[in-house]
């Protein structure tokens, strides 16, 4: 079985979270209209979904195979169906059921945003890069801003370093709160070109929702932060987030690192 790496496993779980909010009941046939056919798919489909997160992918395709009884040409269906290959190691499998969902409906922006996430797995990261692109032109899409943080992720990963900034940069613009992972990324960038003030003024409003508790601290946070601080000469954030990474992640690298410092 094909391993996830853990930033496609955190791109493609926030991509499923965004379809299972409320309530979820399930219709079965007969059908005496149009109207309740397409509702029992839909219902199939997001009982499937809800399958694929929990791990179960013999129910989840089980709900798939029954919405694709119903209508062989759901969209829905088959990106979904195409998660469930991809879940358990089947990249060809999972390909061939995203094209088939966009084959139907090239206009299924959530589909493709599936399909996109699989091609970042598969390290086709220009293709990915496309998808995406093509996903982030839909301005009806509720999950734009999400959109464009993966293509910053994967541009930080070709090293385009201005297009994954103006990716970031548009995802924070689309935000109602900003996501503390596009922060931390944009920090890290500037922080890297050599542009410290700037960064730490996106990395203090990471500590802004860590401190409302909207956000956490993990040992990449806190390595940047007390880099990012003694670049800035805020010696007391330094300190303080240096006493916070010794403390509470003594093992990590970033903690190591930090003791060996003169």
């Amino acid at each position: 079985m094909i391993a996830f790496s853990k930033a496609s496993r955190s791109l493609i779980t926030a991509l499923l979270a965004l379809w299972l909010a409320g309530c979820v009941t399930t219709v079965e046939g007969p059908f005496s209209s149009k109207a309740d056919s397409e509702k029992a798919v839909q219902s199939h489909i997001q009982l499937g979904l809800a399958y694929i997160q929990k791990g179960d992918y013999v129910t989840a395709q089980q709900r798939l195979e029954r919405a694709l009884s119903i209508d062989p040409k759901s969209a829905g269906a088959h990106a979904a169906m195409g998660l469930v290959y991809q879940r358990q190691g089947e990249p060809e499998l999972a390909e061939s059921a995203f094209r088939r969902a966009l084959g139907y409906d090239a206009k299924y922006t959530r589909g493709r945003t599936y399909y996109a996430a699989f091609l970042y797995e598969q390290e086709r990261y220009t293709e990915a890069v496309r998808q995406f692109e093509i996903a982030s032109e839909d301005t009806t899409f509720e999950d734009r801003a999400q959109v464009f943080a993966n293509l910053g992720l994967i541009h930080t990963r070709l090293e385009n370093v201005d297009a994954a900034l103006q990716a970031y940069q548009r995802s924070l613009s689309l935000s109602r709160l900003p996501p503390p992972g596009v922060l931390l990324a944009m920090s890290r960038l500037l922080h890297e070109q050599g542009d410290h003030e700037t960064g730490w003024r996106y990395y203090s409003r990471f500590l802004n929702q860590v401190s409302q508790g909207r956000a956490a601290h993990s040992p990449a946070s806190l390595g940047l932060g007390v880099a990012m601080a003694r670049e800035v000469g805020d010696r007391n954030t330094e300190a303080s987030l240096g006493l916070l990474l010794r403390n509470r992640f003594p093992d990590s690298p970033e903690a190591k690192n930090l003791r060996n410092k003169p």
